[in-house]
């Protein structure tokens, strides 16, 4: 290869990484933080919610995640399911990578009020489910009492 051909390759690469880091900057919400210092996750798991008649089943694809890096956490009616994927390690040379790698986070408004005590999960063979029951509605008995004139 040209040496010439090389140093513009090489500037492309670095103008690309650059525009890359841009778009996740600008596109990832600002509040996100990860705890080890790292950028903002760049992938999403895979996610199906089902809602029944008393529940909300939530199934997440989370392959090569561990179970100690998944977290969930319910606010109202928001859960948030968040997490990480380790990298396989330093010193690697890769021919190809396409998986991601880093910290998740994902939310979802549910439209009932849920009944967090009673929030179940399960992670089995990189499939973690969760059910979400909804809070039964309470009726409330007010008291009437007879005003006095």
């Amino acid at each position: 290869m040209a040496p010439l051909k090389k140093i513009y390759l090489e500037e492309l690469a670095r103008i690309q990484e650059r525009i890359n880091s841009l778009f996740e900057q600008a596109l990832l919400p600002a509040d996100y933080e990860d705890p080890d210092g790292g950028l903002p996750g760049t992938w999403a798991p895979s996610v199906d919610v089902i809602e029944t008649d008393g529940a909300y089943l939530l199934f997440a694809e989370l392959p090569g995640v561990l179970r100690e890096d998944v977290q969930l956490q319910v606010r109202d009616r928001r859960l948030e399911l968040s997490g990480r994927r380790q990298p396989l390690g330093e010193n690697r040379h890769f021919l190809r990578m396409e998986r991601s790698y880093g910290p998740f986070r994902r939310t979802f408004d549910l439209g009932a009020p849920v009944d967090a005590e009673g929030i179940s999960a399960a992670f089995e063979q990189g499939i973690l489910r969760v059910e979400i029951p909804k809070r039964a509605p309470g009726a409330v008995r007010v008291a009437v009492r007879e005003e006095e004139h």
